[in-house]
């Protein structure tokens, strides 16, 4: 699997420098970037990507970016640097998909910690990204006769329910059962309901 490239937000260009350093060290890509705003007119949305930001920054802080990152549905993995980790910006850095808020003076170590936990994360959430594609393309392939079988289905409904709700006659409910496990490359009911679930997450 690929690695992330780091994306280093901080208006101190020797602060920057040092977390910069920091990745090289890690045989990660590094990008860096002297304001919120720069990230924002640079960054292409490119993925497998992860972020390292100051909390205060002149013009758009820390905690102004990542909220609108996530109004851009941006979600890539976020590690902040703060000098005073204040409640309320707490709160809000990580409704905004923050994953950890390192205070400063931060030590090597601990920053390393926090860009392992991001591109973890990152990875992750880029396999689980992987599997609801997938999902979504095997669910994809079924008519809409087939379909309607496999919403009853997951429902937990016996073919003989199925076939009476569907006005269809048992062998030919049977049939499509068949055909929808076949196409969805599963041996189970239980493994349609995994793919349901991931090709519907809400």
């Amino acid at each position: 699997m690929l690695l992330p490239t780091i994306h280093v937000v901080d208006d101190d260009k020797e602060s920057r420098q040092v977390v910069v350093e920091l990745v090289r060290s890690m045989n990660l890509a590094v990008e860096s970037y002297e304001s919120a705003e720069d990230f924002i007119a640079r960054y292409n949305g490119k993925r497998p990507a992860c972020m390292v930001t100051d909390k205060k920054m002149p013009g758009m802080n820390g905690v102004e970016l990542i909220e609108r990152l996530r109004d851009m549905q941006i979600t890539i993995p976020i590690v902040m640097v703060t000098g005073f980790a204040d409640v309320p910006s707490t709160v809000r850095a990580i409704r905004g998909g923050a994953i950890t808020l390192i205070e400063k003076p931060c030590g090597q170590a601990e920053l390393r910690k926090g860009i392992e936990e991001a591109v973890q994360l990152e990875q992750e959430n880029l396999e689980r990204d992987r599997q609801v594609a997938e999902a979504k393309r095997l669910i994809g392939t079924l008519d809409e006769k087939e379909m309607d079988v496999a919403k009853l289905l997951v429902e937990g409904l016996a073919n003989k329910v199925i076939a009476s709700r569907l006005d269809s006659g048992l062998r030919t409910i049977e049939k499509r059962r068949s055909t929808i496990l076949k196409k969805l490359d599963v041996q189970s009911v239980a493994e349609l309901v995994q793919i349901w679930v991931l090709a519907n997450p809400s």
